[in-house]
């Protein structure tokens, strides 16, 4: 028998314009010009029924974000390091080409004004992409393959260019890029 919580169910629809919303807004206005009666006006949901379920506008759009950001494909074992970063830095680079891509600048810069913020988005997001990363070199040593590096190091050395190229906006973020990294970290890697 399932026990149902007191009150309304709630609404998927609601949640989805909801975060939607905050997302559009973010990329519109910035994270400062965002606050849950904005969400309200633009979706016509009431600002109580946005509380309930949010309770505040960091844990919604940082829900909102992670609902984008966590749909990184499933990443199958190649049999080779440097194939397995290529693939991994392609899904990174595909989103971080979407919208996805100014959702991570605008947190990232509110992170770095806001530690709450930057502490929920590791929690909710970044920490799940170092141990992707991991997950992939620990198969690599599975395999055989020695690695000179020690896996922080290695993630740092591998997400860090794209990183870089995300915020600083200055040349091509692309398939060519992520080949280029993929190659040169598997690469030092393997170096002893």
């Amino acid at each position: 028998m399932t026990i149902r919580a007191p009150g309304r169910p709630r609404n998927a629809a609601h949640s989805d314009r909801a975060k939607t919303a905050a997302l559009e807004l973010l990329a519109e206005e910035g994270y400062a010009a965002i606050n849950m009666e904005t969400i309200a006006q633009r979706t016509g949901i009431a600002r109580q029924t946005l509380y309930r379920r949010w309770p505040h506008k960091r844990a919604l759009i940082l829900d909102a974000f992670a609902d984008q950001a966590d749909q990184l494909p499933d990443l199958p074992d190649t049999g080779d390091l440097e194939t397995d970063l290529k693939t991994l830095l392609r899904a990174t680079t595909a989103k971080f080409n979407s919208p996805c891509g100014s959702t991570n600048r605008a947190f990232v810069a509110e992170g770095l004004q806001d530690p709450a913020v930057m502490t929920d988005l590791w929690g909710r997001h970044f920490s799940k992409r170092r141990r992707q990363v991991a997950t992939l070199l620990q198969r690599a040593r599975a395999r055989g393959e020695r690695l000179a590096l020690d896996d922080d190091t290695l993630t740092d050395l591998l997400l860090g260019p794209l990183w870089y190229r995300l915020l600083m906006q200055h040349a091509p973020l692309d398939n060519a890029f992520a080949d280029a990294v993929a190659a040169d970290i598997a690469r030092r890697a393997r170096m002893t």
